[in-house]
């Protein structure tokens, strides 16, 4: 009988298993006991009882308990399944077997067959308990010797990892302190600390920690370390004290440590000597109010400047600053464009003389940033929103660092309209005077031509009467002054208008040119004393010798009229190599100083004292006429005027042509 329930145990596995499966669902708990790993074991286990149950002898022991599978057990345990779980499963099991097997019509229930199972069953259950209870051992042996080795592994880090700390806690250059958070006493401290007070780590070890601060700074103590407590950490600026009572200050980081409590233990501090720190805060604090001066003092110099200042920031061109001049020249209000903006924002639109804009890298402050360039006086055309264009010089240079690159650029802008505007009136002046006096001049000399004539043939004539003659030759010098008069002003105009008065060089002996010239002047001034000095050399050269003798007249007539009645006028005539040198000297009153620069000007007469533009009383044009005839030759014409050595005009006529 025993052997028929086995039979129906190995054909009716599956209708078993479902039947099970059936009865699990239906009971409390049953989520937990259909897991896919139990149920996976039994069908294994019913083969395993069928086996037993066939095996037996007749009352006696089983001999297959060693075939109960392993994987059942272990495969269990292995999930997450204790005991209690594998005997619910196999009395599951047994239940619905028997159930299943008395409901079978053509099979009478056996007490013995019954027996067979239940040992059967219950020899399975002592196997996977006995099985279950080895493997739990192993497992629990395998894990108490992976803890085991994992906690000597972080015994061993841990002795690592403090002996790195201990070195770093040696080693650092930052002070280190542990106090103990309950009587404030050094606990340990680094020998970076101890150098820092002037002890070593043995003698502040065990001291208060007041003793490190200066008396000064430790009535605020408590307050530090109530905040250190109150907080992860703390940080303040304090006033230390070394074993040879000088001060220093220190900076303090300070971390409370806690126990399980939340109770704080120890408080661990790291110490920064800041004595060099605060000095380079003082020189720098000193440093930015110097600049902050420096920077009010410019604003003030550039708002005060009657031109108006442009600064622009190197490498791009951006304007940083203006004054208010040139709101004033731009009739706009100057804003700094920010970073984002086109660098070329700010910048006033600018013109050539001749209309053209300048574009943005043509403007004189970009090329001085840019390129480094110095622009002095270049003139543009600044269109403003109210219809004006004036016309200003912008000057603009770099300003490099102490290695030469540059920072930055300035620019000057200065309005010259009225300046430019009274040039070209007083030129158009001049220009339309000089024309008037040529058309004048040259209209004059028929007339006067004519009067001289007239007067010549009266003089040669006997019947005039001597009175009449008198008055006759008066009129004839009147004439000759004129003409001399007219012939200066025909020469003055050929010299602006004409480009120079014209020279008509031929071969010829200056000495010649200065001996004439020398007995017209005794002619005219019989009364007076006059000299010449030659030289030794050679005085010839190509020469416009009608030219030569305005200078010597001119020069001599000069000398003659400011120098002393009493002194002579002295002509010295030098060979000077491919030059020939005149000078013409006169003692008396030097020429005023301030009248040097512009003694060659036309129309500039004598006052009273020193010398003048001219000859007599004359138009103030003789040293002007001078100085033209002289560089028509290609020479140069000096003079020197002193008290006690008197006045010299000094001339250098090159013998030939320059080339």
């Amino acid at each position: 009988m025993p052997t028929a329930l086995a039979d129906f145990l190995l054909l009716q596995r599956d209708a078993i298993m479902e039947a099970w499966e059936a009865e699990v669902r239906a009971m409390p708990g049953a989520r937990a006991l259909s897991r896919p790993a139990l149920r996976d074991g039994l069908p294994r286990l019913l083969e395993v009882v069928a086996t037993l149950m066939r095996e037996r002898p007749q009352g006696g022991e089983a001999s297959g308990l060693d075939s109960i599978p392993d994987l059942h057990a272990l495969e269990r345990l292995g999930e997450g399944f204790d005991l209690r779980q594998v005997v619910t499963e196999y009395r599951l099991l047994r239940g619905c077997v028997l159930r299943m097997w008395m409901r079978r019509a053509e099979v009478a229930p056996t007490s013995e067959a019954e027996r067979v199972f239940h040992e059967a069953m219950d020899e399975a259950v002592a196997a996977s308990i006995s099985r279950s209870s080895q493997a739990q051992a192993q497992a629990r042996e395998r894990q108490a010797r992976a803890e085991a080795e994992a906690s000597l592994a972080r015994l061993r880090e841990s002795e690592a990892g403090l002996r790195r700390w201990e070195e770093v806690f040696t080693r650092l250059g930052v002070g280190v302190v542990v106090v103990s958070a309950e009587d404030n006493i050094l606990r340990d401290v680094n020998p970076a600390f101890a150098r820092m007070h002037g002890y070593s780590p043995e003698e502040l070890k065990g001291r208060p920690l007041e003793d490190t601060l200066a008396p000064e700074a430790r009535g605020a103590l408590p307050r530090h370390v109530a905040a250190a407590h109150s907080k992860l950490s703390h940080e303040y600026e304090s006033l230390h004290v070394r074993k040879d009572g000088s001060r220093f200050p220190a900076y303090s980081h300070v971390t409370a440590f806690r126990d399980g409590t939340g109770r704080v233990v120890q408080r661990v501090a790291t110490v920064l000597d800041i004595t060099q720190r605060r000095a380079v805060e003082v020189d720098r604090q000193r440093l930015l109010a110097a600049i902050e001066a420096e920077r009010a003092r410019l604003a003030s110099v550039l708002e005060q400047m009657p031109a108006g200042v442009f600064i622009a920031e190197a490498p791009g061109g951006r304007l940083v600053m203006t004054n208010r001049q040139v709101e004033a020249l731009t009739g706009q209000p100057f804003h700094p464009p920010s970073p984002a903006e086109d660098i070329t924002r700010g910048y006033p639109e600018v013109l050539h003389p001749d209309g053209r804009p300048y574009a943005p890298e043509e403007r004189p402050l970009m090329r001085s940033v840019l390129q480094g360039e110095v622009v002095r006086g270049e003139e543009l055309l600044l269109p403003r929103e109210d219809g004006q264009r004036l016309t200003v010089l912008v000057s603009s240079a770099p300003i490099r660092d102490r290695d030469g690159a540059i920072v930055a650029a300035v620019a000057t802008m200065v309005d010259v309209t009225e300046r430019r505007r009274a040039q070209e009136a007083a030129l158009q002046a001049a220009l339309f005077g000089e024309r008037l006096i040529a058309i004048v001049s040259h209209d004059l000399r028929n007339p006067l031509n004519a009067i001289q004539l007239s007067a010549t043939q009266l003089l040669h004539s006997e019947a005039l009467a001597e009175r009449e003659r008198r008055l006759v030759t008066r009129l004839a010098r009147s004439a000759d002054r004129m003409r001399r008069m007219i012939s200066e002003l025909l020469d003055f105009t050929r010299g602006r208008l004409g480009g120079g008065i014209p020279i008509q060089r031929a071969v010829g002996d200056v000495r010649a040119v200065v001996r004439q010239g020398v007995e017209e002047l005794e002619a005219a001034f019989p009364e007076r004393s006059l000299r010449i000095q030659v030289g030794p050399g050679r005085y010839e050269g190509q020469w416009d010798a009608d030219r030569l003798l305005q200078v010597v007249s001119n020069l001599g007539g000069n000398a003659l009229q400011y120098g002393p009645p009493e002194l002579p006028v002295t002509f010295l005539l030098a060979d000077a190599g491919d030059a020939v040198v005149l000078e013409v000297h006169n003692g008396g009153e030097p020429i005023a100083p301030e009248m040097l620069p512009r003694l060659f000007d036309p129309f500039r007469r004598g006052t009273s004292a020193g010398h003048a533009g001219g000859t007599g009383a004359g138009l103030g044009l003789g040293l002007y006429i001078v100085e033209q005839v002289v560089k028509g030759h290609g020479g140069r014409i000096e003079v020197q005027s002193e008290a006690e050595a008197g006045t010299t005009f000094r001339v250098t006529l090159p013998r030939a042509q320059p080339g």
